[in-house]
């Protein structure tokens, strides 16, 4: 079984300036690997412009320490974000969910329906 990060651990480490990086590195040469579960990598796609990080350079500078679950869900929803084509975490990572199962997004908003994604007008 492996063992979760939170987004506190997860910050030290990919943040270029922060007082607790080298005792997060510290800590994280004493074990195997960590996980950090999907809500945390949620959680960091939400303050990764607070920090002035990409979405995508947030979760590669993740997965360089750690192992990232839900990894291709949140990717795609770093790019989307990244590139501008939706404007919030919670409807990236829903279009990106949709996608990545084959599917599409049941919704109303015309935003989201005039997205690249796959969604379909209720």
């Amino acid at each position: 079984m492996t063992d979760p990060a939170d987004l506190n651990l997860v910050l030290a480490v990919i943040k270029p300036v922060d007082a607790l990086r080298a005792r997060a590195l510290r800590h994280l040469h004493t074990r195997p690997r960590l996980l950090v579960p999907f809500s945390v990598g949620l959680e960091l796609l939400f303050v990764a412009k607070r920090f002035r990080l990409g979405y995508v350079e947030s979760l590669g500078a993740t997965e360089a320490h750690f192992d990232l679950e839900g990894r291709d869900v949140l990717y795609t929803a770093a790019e989307a974000l990244d590139s501008g084509d939706i404007a919030t975490v919670f409807d990236a990572v829903h279009l990106a969910d949709a996608f990545r199962r084959g599917g599409s997004l049941h919704t109303a908003d015309e935003r989201l329906l005039r997205s690249p994604f796959p969604t379909t007008r209720f």
